[in-house]
């Protein structure tokens, strides 16, 4: 998993959207991580070398570290970068794992939905309340809606992918994941 592209890879035949997607998606989480990581500089000498901590830090790392979260969902399901463990599944034949590998997408999308149904329903209830950020006084109810696009995107991504195990499971072709190791 060296994050360099794979031009024969599994997903090779994948879309430029599709590819964008990915690059986009890895840009906003590096932008976050960055953001963070200069908002926990800030803190830390502005509270040790000033005396003067930056106000509202500990949210603003917060709410970041959410959206990092929530925008990694849709690009590790989309490269299939998530943990897996394969100790009866490696051992099947290639058409059969594909099988499997497209039932177990599409639960999973299944699950993410259930989990973006439930927090738009939960969105909208802090949103009706008013509900705001302790200190900063950021409304909630927009942080749980973007929460709640990016896991409907992460259960996309998850369709895509047992798309592309079923086309490789009908020409009985092994598609492993994209950061995965080949072992047939």
């Amino acid at each position: 998993m060296s994050g360099l592209p794979d031009p024969g890879g599994p997903h090779a035949g994948r879309s430029r959207a599709l590819r964008a997607a990915e690059f986009v998606l890895g840009l906003m989480i590096v932008v976050l991580l960055m953001a963070m990581m200069l908002v926990t500089t800030i803190d830390v000498f502005g509270r040790y070398l000033l005396s003067r901590p930056l106000p509202g830090a500990f949210e603003i790392t917060e709410i970041m570290l959410a959206m990092t979260i929530f925008i990694g969902l849709p690009l590790v399901c989309l490269k299939e970068e998530h943990v897996a463990v394969t100790l009866l599944t490696e051992r099947f034949r290639p058409r059969l794992r594909n099988v499997h590998a497209a039932i177990v997408s599409l639960a999973c999308a299944g699950v993410l939905l259930v989990i973006a149904w439930r927090l738009v329903r939960h969105s909208l209830q802090l949103a009706s309340y008013g509900d705001v950020t302790i200190f900063l006084r950021m409304p909630k109810g927009p942080i749980g809606y973007t929460m709640a696009g990016f896991t409907l995107l992460g259960a996309l991504a998850l369709l895509v992918v047992a798309r592309e195990h079923i086309a490789a499971a009908r020409s009985a072709q092994t598609v492993p994941p994209a950061g995965g190791i080949r072992d047939d």
